[in-house]
């Protein structure tokens, strides 16, 4: 197809012989879907530009699916599918489902285990080892001018002044703090343990009691005021500090435990079936064999592949790298999620219509944004009344330009949401062709050394001003020069 063929200017040909040998035979085809293709040359020419990525194979495939998914999207666009059906936007959202009825079930068993209460945030507050304070900060960003710095000492006192003549401490951090993290929170910070904060600030914040306020604190930051909140003021916070240390821990042993109880087992042959997986996502994607059991189920390559895909492409690269016993662990972790979920499917564990509205109002929000992003938002590809055929060639064209600014290296290419691909490839038709692969690889490492040996651009004098450089027409020199 013509719009995949990468023209070579004949700059770039003159000179290098081994180019080419390498360009002059008839392109071949790297990757195709929906009728449209996606030439070895084109994809060498992309590997090039991007800055940082590896000359291999592997990183050719990992470019290449990434056009098959927006080709497919583009089309799955022009055709005028509707990709927030409830069924593909709940396979789409299926991590968002999964953490929410987790967390519910998380919550449940939480409030049974652990009753919070005034006396716990107390407790905590008496024994020293967690602080929540309060500041003020006026920031000063090196580098900074003397009196720059002194005048931010100045506003801090002043701050201080007031603080300790009796305002509302909250009040004067929302007016004066320039700390973005904390100000619209009346300069509330979460609370830590001791060492949490750079040593200025934690050692200041130490020294005080119930309600006590600081002098001037500098840190790299600028200069704090610090408060101590008496335990009235910061019992909610702490009950909901004790309650995720509490619940971080209840988890872990929750998980142990359910895995004990319901006799998780992982394979002895699940490493090296993850690592075929793991090599061949597609075929893996139907693929029932077991990695784990457990009493009434187990997890499969497919169910492997599921949360690898949920959890991104860079895990999935790594876990592959993996020895044998973080692979089986892995395996065994998923293992106890899934235990998990189905406990919480027991317990009537459920995501709320409100839950729902937002998953799929931020779902909604990214699909505007990716059609934008690929310039598929026009009338002439969501407009019915255009023929299909016509509609298909538009959004290829599109692609094409969004493909036109990777190749030049102003933009890099944005991936589809990995579980949304997954769905466009149930109903797509594509491939990925390893002799174009290899035959890209080639073209990109010539594409990259001819680059590199190329002279730098040629940068002429500037004009000279009038009157031959001197006098009222004359440029003035740059702040700072001579």
């Amino acid at each position: 197809m013509r719009w995949w063929v990468v023209t070579v200017p004949a700059a770039l040909l003159s000179g290098c012989e081994n180019l080419k040998d390498i360009v002059s035979p008839r392109a071949e085809v790297a990757a195709e879907a929906q009728g449209q293709q996606l030439q070895a040359e084109r994809l060498g020419k992309v590997m090039a530009s991007v800055k940082g990525l590896p000359l291999t194979q592997q990183a050719a495939e990992v470019v290449a699916n990434t056009w098959v998914d927006h080709m497919l999207f583009a089309q799955a666009v022009a055709a005028g599918r509707d990709l927030t059906d409830s069924a593909i936007a709940a396979a789409v959202l299926w991590p968002q489902l999964t953490e929410a009825r987790a967390t519910h079930w998380h919550d449940t068993l939480l409030a049974r285990r652990t009753p919070m209460g005034p006396a716990v945030a107390d407790s905590i507050y008496a024994a020293e080892g967690v602080r929540v304070l309060q500041h003020i900060l006026i920031r000063v960003q090196a580098p900074v001018k003397p009196e720059e710095r002194a005048a931010a000492r100045r506003k801090a006192e002043q701050a201080g002044r007031r603080a300790t003549s009796g305002a509302d401490f909250a009040k004067l951090a929302r007016e004066l703090s320039e700390d973005p993290g904390s100000k619209a929170a009346g300069g509330y910070l979460p609370p830590a343990p001791r060492g949490q904060w750079v040593t200025a600030f934690d050692s200041a914040g130490w020294r005080l009691k119930p309600g006590e306020i600081t002098g001037v604190v500098e840190s790299p930051f600028g200069y704090h005021i610090l408060r101590r909140p008496p335990v009235e003021e910061v019992r909610d916070k702490l009950i909901d500090f004790a309650r995720a240390r509490f619940g971080a821990s209840l988890d872990s042993v929750y998980l142990k435990e359910l895995g004990q109880r319901k006799n998780l087992k992982v394979q002895g042959d699940a490493p090296a079936r993850m690592r075929q997986a793991l090599a061949d996502r597609d075929r893996a994607r139907t693929d029932g064999t077991g990695l784990a059991a457990y009493d009434g189920g187990r997890l499969t390559v497919a169910d492997f592949i599921r949360w690898v895909t949920a959890l991104g492409q860079a895990l999935g690269g790594d876990l592959g790298e993996q020895p044998d016993s973080v692979l089986a662990g892995f395996a065994r972790t998923l293992g106890e999620n899934t235990l998990l979920l189905r406990e919480a499917d027991s317990a009537g564990m459920s995501v709320s219509g409100e839950e729902w509205a937002a998953m799929l109002a931020g779902y909604r929000v990214e699909l505007d944004s990716l059609r934008a992003g690929f310039g598929l938002s026009g009338n002439d590809l969501t407009d019915p009344a255009v023929p299909a055929h016509e509609r298909a060639k538009v959004a290829a064209l599109q692609l094409e330009g969004y493909w036109d600014r990777i190749a030049e290296g102003s933009q890099r290419p944005r991936p589809v949401p990995p579980l949304l691909a997954v769905e466009l490839r149930k109903e797509g038709e594509y491939k990925v062709v390893g002799a174009g692969l290899r035959r890209a690889v080639e073209l990109a490492v010539a594409f990259k050394a001819q680059a590199d040996s190329a002279p730098p651009p040629r940068r002429d004098a500037p004009p000279p001003a009038p009157g031959g450089g001197s006098g009222p027409g004359a440029p003035a020199p740059a702040p700072g020069g001579k």
